[in-house]
């Protein structure tokens, strides 16, 4: 059987993204940066990611500094 590599995706059901969680490609999007599974309830918001680490990085720093002095 010869599949047609060129189905359409419907732009909130992205069918190539698989969960990291339970591994289903149930994955579709809310908005333009939000990701949820829908088979598991999984999250991401990628407007969060950069600000996640920063701040905690920054304390650390911070806090290094200060003992340093």
């Amino acid at each position: 059987m010869v599949m047609n590599s060129l189905e359409p995706h419907h732009p909130h059901h992205p069918h190539h993204l698989e969960c990291p969680d339970c591994g289903r490609h149930t994955v579709v999007t809310q908005g333009e940066s939000r990701y949820v599974c829908l088979n598991c309830s999984w999250r991401r918001d990628i407007d969060d990611q950069w600000g996640a680490g920063f701040i905690p990085i920054t304390a650390l720093a911070g806090l290094l500094l200060l003992l340093l002095l």
